[in-house]
C-alpha cells in the first residue's frame, strides 16, 4: 500500500474536523439562541440594564457572547494555519525544477542501459535548495526527495542525472570485465587484477543513487558562448564537475570520434592534483601541451555542423593569449577558472550554488568535486584495454592432492546466498527485518574469516564515515541476532579479535560448499570431470542475485569465473561436438556477456555444419551488447 493510501483517511478526517469547527458552533448558536443582544437598544432598556445589570437575560447574553468569541478565536487560528500551509505549498511548487528529457538510466549487473544527455555544451545543475546526504538505504521521504535533487558524496555533490550516469558507467565497467574474461583451466594461476574494486567515490555514488526506474533529471544549464569565468571558493570544484558532466556526453554512441573537452595537461594537473592518471585515452578528451596548442586545436575542431567542444583552462595572465582566446571562444563554449573580462563571470559557492548574493530559491547549483573525487569518477569513463589473445597453458599437476569432499552433518541454520539470499531454521525461512542485516549476512558468507567493524561499516554504508554509522551497525547486528534467536536456534554470529563472523558449527552456507568444490577441483589429481561437475552443481545462481551492492561486485565476478572455468574445462574434455555445444550453452547461461564463450560456441556450431546458426549466435550477442551498453565498450 502506498503512502497516499495511508494518508488520505487522515486528510479526510482533518478536513471534516476543520469544517465542524468553522461551521458547527455558528449553526448551533444561531438556531438555539440566536443573537443575544437587541439590534437597537431603547433608552428604557439601557436604564434597566444600568439599574439591574445581573439579570437572567444578561447572564445568558454574556455566555452566548463568550461562546461566539471563543469560536471566532478558534476559527482565526484554523484559517491562519490553513493559509500558512497554502503559502508553503505554493513556495514549494515554485522550487520544483521543470523536468527535462531523461538523460541517464542504469540497470543492474545482468545488463546495464544508459540514455545519455543531449548533444549540447551544458553543465548539469540543480535549481533548488541544497539536499541532505542520501545513503541509498533510507526510506524516509525527506531522503527520497534529496535523492531526486542530487547526491552528496565525500568530496562533492552531483545532480541526480549525473549520479545516474556514473552508476550506469560503473555497471558498464563490470560488464566490460565480464566480456573480456578468457576462461582458464581450474587450478591454473589466473590474473584477476581487473577485479580491483571501483574507487570509494564511485561506490558511494552507486550506493546513494536509487534505481533508475523513475529518473528525475535536474535542469540543464546551457553554458553561454564566449566563455565564462568561475570565481569563488567552489570555482575549481565546479570546473571539475563541468569536466565530468561534459565527458559523460562523449560516451554516447556516434559514428565518428567526438571531442567534448579541450584542455592542456598543465590545467589537468592543476585541477586533478599531482596524482593525475593518464587521461589522454578518455573518450572525448583532448589534452594538449600548452594553452596555445589548445586554442589552435579548438579552432581546427570548431565545425559549425556539429556541437562545438568545451575549452577548459585557467584564465590566462598574458593579454595577448587572453585576446586570442576571446576570439577563439566567439562561437563556442569556454570555462575559465578566474575572472574573465571578455565574458561573463560566475561566483560559485563551495556547495556549487551560483549567485549567492540573491535571495531567490531557484539559483542554479553546479556539480562540484574535489580533485580526489574527480579522479575516482573519471576512472569509470576509461576505455577497456585491448583483450590479449588467449594462449594455451598446459595443465600443471599440483604437488599435494586435496582430499575428496565429504558431506557435512546438518546444521541448525542454513544460509543460501547463491540466488535469492535466504536464511532458514529447520527448513523454515527466517524473516530478516532490516535490509542492511541481510547484506551483513551475505558479507559474512563471502568472508568466512570475518569482518571488522570498520570493514562492515564502509561496505554497507559507503560514502559515510565509519564512526558516524557505528551505532547503526550495532543496532542492525542486535536486530539480526534477535531475528535468529527468536526461532529457538543458537546465535551463529560471533565476535572474535574484533572480527564478526559466522560460527560454522551452527550454520551451513551454500557459498562455502561451492568454494570447497572449487578448491578441490584446483588440486584434484584424478577424476577431474567429477570435480568440475561438483562446481557446476553447487552453483545455483549469482551471489545475492538482483541486489546491486557495490562491495559484492568483485566477489560475485570471481565466483562466476570459477564456474565458467568448470564449464569450459568440461567442454574441452568432451569429444562429442554436440555434447561440447551443450556444455558451452550452459556456460553462456552463467554469463551471457562473455565474448570468448560466444566464439567457442560459434566455432563448435561451424564444426557441426551450422554456419548460419553460428552467425546468428554472434549477431544476437552483439545485439545484446548494443542494448546493454550503448557506449564504447
Amino acid at each position: 500500500m502506498g503512502m497516499g493510501a495511508v494518508r488520505w483517511p487522515r486528510q479526510v478526517a482533518s478536513a471534516a474536523a476543520l469544517t465542524t469547527i468553522l461551521a458547527g458552533p455558528p449553526i448551533v448558536l444561531a438556531r438555539t439562541v440566536g443573537w443575544p443582544l437587541p439590534t437597537r437598544p431603547t433608552q428604557e432598556q439601557l436604564h434597566q440594564w444600568i439599574s439591574d445589570p445581573l439579570t437572567e437575560n444578561t447572564l445568558i447574553a454574556g455566555l452566548v457572547l463568550l461562546a461566539w468569541t471563543l469560536w471566532a478565536l478558534l476559527a482565526s487560528i484554523a484559517l491562519r494555519a490553513t493559509a500558512a500551509r497554502v503559502v508553503k505549498a505554493v513556495r514549494r511548487l515554485r522550487r520544483v525544477p521543470l523536468p527535462t528529457p531523461v538523460q541517464a538510466t542504469a540497470t543492474g549487473m545482468a545488463g546495464a542501459a544508459a540514455l545519455w544527455t543531449p548533444t549540447t555544451s551544458a553543465a548539469t545543475v540543480d535549481a533548488s535548495t541544497p539536499a541532505p546526504t542520501t545513503t541509498g538505504h533510507q526510506t524516509n521521504p525527506h531522503h527520497q526527495q534529496a535523492a531526486i535533487l542530487g547526491v552528496d558524496i565525500p568530496g562533492g555533490w552531483l545532480p541526480a542525472d549525473t549520479a545516474q550516469q556514473i552508476a550506469a558507467a560503473s555497471a558498464l565497467v563490470w560488464l566490460r570485465r565480464r566480456r573480456a574474461y578468457q576462461p582458464q583451466p581450474p587450478g591454473q594461476p589466473r590474473d584477476d587484477s581487473d577485479l580491483t574494486p571501483l574507487p570509494p567515490t564511485v561506490t558511494a555514488v552507486q550506493a546513494a543513487t536509487p534505481p533508475a526506474t523513475r529518473p528525475t533529471p535536474a535542469p540543464t544549464l546551457v553554458l553561454p558562448t564566449g566563455g565564462i569565468g568561475l570565481t569563488g571558493p567552489g570555482a575549481a570544484d565546479a570546473a571539475r564537475g563541468i569536466l565530468l558532466t561534459t565527458l559523460l556526453q562523449a560516451l554516447r554512441p556516434t559514428g565518428h570520434p567526438t571531442t567534448a573537452v579541450i584542455t592542456s595537461r598543465a590545467d589537468l594537473h592543476r585541477l586533478l592534483g599531482a596524482h593525475t592518471p593518464a587521461l589522454h585515452h578518455l573518450p572525448g578528451l583532448t589534452a594538449t601541451d600548452t594553452l596555445d596548442d589548445a586554442i589552435t586545436t579548438l579552432a581546427r575542431t570548431n565545425n559549425p555542423s556539429s556541437t562545438p567542444p568545451t575549452l577548459l583552462t585557467h584564465t590566462p595572465t598574458d593579454p595577448t593569449t587572453a585576446a586570442r582566446l576571446a576570439t577563439a571562444l566567439t562561437h563556442t563554449v569556454g570555462v575559465l577558472i578566474g575572472t574573465w573580462t571578455h565574458g561573463s563571470t560566475w561566483h560559485i559557492e563551495a556547495d556549487g550554488h551560483t549567485h549567492p548574493d540573491t535571495s531567490s530559491s531557484d539559483r542554479a547549483r553546479l556539480c562540484v568535486l574535489t580533485d580526489t573525487a574527480a579522479r575516482d569518477l573519471l576512472t569509470v569513463l576509461a576505455p577497456t584495454p585491448a583483450i590479449p589473445p588467449a594462449t594455451a597453458v598446459p595443465r600443471q599437476r599440483p604437488p599435494i592432492p586435496a582430499p575428496p569432499l565429504a558431506p557435512s552433518p546438518p546444521k541448525p541454520l542454513t544460509l543460501q546466498v547463491l540466488g535469492n539470499p535466504t536464511l532458514r531454521a529447520g527448513g523454515t525461512p527466517v524473516p530478516i527485518r532490516r535490509s542492511a542485516a541481510l547484506q551483513i549476512l551475505v558479507a559474512f558468507a563471502a568472508h568466512p574469516e570475518g569482518r571488522t567493524t570498520r570493514e562492515l561499516a564502509t561496505s554497507i554504508w559507503p560514502g559515510l564515515a565509519p564512526h558516524t554509522v557505528t551505532r547503526r551497525l550495532y543496532t542492525t547486528l542486535s536486530d539480526l541476532r534477535k531475528d535468529i534467536t527468536t526461532t529457538g536456534q543458537p546465535n551463529p554470529i560471533e565476535h572474535t579479535n574484533d572480527r564478526y563472523h559466522l560460527n560454522p558449527q551452527h550454520i551451513d552456507v551454500d557459498l562455502w560448499q561451492l568454494n570447497a568444490a572449487i578448491d578441490h577441483a584446483a588440486t584434484a589429481l584424478t577424476n577431474h570431470t567429477h570435480a568440475y561437475q561438483a562446481i557446476i552443481d553447487h552453483y545455483t545462481g549469482d551471489i545475492a542475485a538482483n541486489h546491486t551492492w557495490p562491495w559484492l561486485d568483485p566477489i560475485r565476478e570471481k565466483t562466476r569465473r570459477h564456474v565458467i572455468d568448470a564449464h569450459t574445462a568440461l567442454a574441452d574434455h568432451t569429444p562429442d561436438p554436440i555434447a561440447r555445444l551443450h556444455r558451452l550453452q550452459d556456460a553462456l547461461r552463467v554469463d551471457p556477456y562473455n565474448e570468448h564463450l560466444h566464439h567457442l560456441a560459434a566455432d563448435t556450431l561451424t564444426a557441426l555444419g551450422k554456419p548460419q546458426d553460428s552467425r546468428a549466435l554472434l549477431a544476437r550477442y552483439h545485439q545484446r551488447l548494443a542494448e546493454a551498453a550503448p557506449t564504447r565498450a
